[in-house]
């Protein structure tokens, strides 16, 4: 199993789930097929103790599922399914965007370190790297609320994957993702917490992968 020097400090089973979304991700892994631990542990030449986490975390997020008797599957995303998930990450993040304003406009360096890992992933046409950056962007906007339970709310939501769902499917220029995050960092800069809470909402109105109404 191929892991890149950026996740290196993670735990096994971090790297084994990681693996196994960017698989259901691309559609090496499509839906319908099942996970099998033990053939798992040998493709990825691991024990099959991580690969078990691996699954049972993922399970959470909605992109496996466990179906008693007969097993772990990779599911098929309903248009509900994403609504719902959409749904829920606009809600926090709108709300999200006007209370971590005093904290990022007094210190907006998470924003801006997210930025550059966004352009030079870009750069190197590393959807995976734009995945995890944005991630990291509008994470950093959550943390900056100070508000634990709401950070643990959107983790539950497994934004990464899901914004490696939007790059990959959608065929999204990813030069333009990274700079379309240009207008947010600049808002909690030199803006007001209610340009904040506007862009946000509207970066999720054009970057969710539902169809546009």
């Amino acid at each position: 199993m191929a892991v890149s020097a950026a996740f290196e400090n993670e735990s096994l089973s971090e790297k084994v789930k990681r693996t196994i979304v960017d698989r259901v991700v691309d559609g090496t892994y499509p839906p319908g097929m099942r996970l099998v631990e033990l053939q798992l542990a040998k493709e990825f030449g691991v024990s099959q103790a991580p690969v078990r986490e691996a699954l049972r975390e993922l399970s959470s997020t909605r992109l496996v599922e466990n179906i008693p008797r007969r097993g772990t599957f990779v599911r098929s995303a309903s248009q509900d399914d994403l609504a719902e998930v959409y749904f829920v990450r606009l809600a926090l993040e709108g709300t999200a965007a006007s209370a971590a304003y005093p904290a990022l406009h007094a210190d907006p360096a998470p924003l801006r370190e997210a930025l550059a890992g966004m352009r030079e992933a870009a750069a190197t046409n590393d959807a995976h790297g734009i995945a995890k950056y944005s991630t990291d962007f509008h994470r950093a906007v959550v943390v900056a609320t100070g508000n634990r339970l709401m950070l643990e709310i959107w983790d539950s939501l497994y934004v990464e994957a899901r914004t490696m769902a939007t790059v990959v499917r959608g065929h999204v220029d990813l030069h333009a993702a990274a700079e379309a995050h240009v207008p947010i960092l600049e808002a909690f800069e030199s803006g007001t917490p209610d340009l904040c809470t506007k862009l946000v909402i509207e970066h999720q109105h054009e970057y969710s992968i539902l169809p546009q109404e």
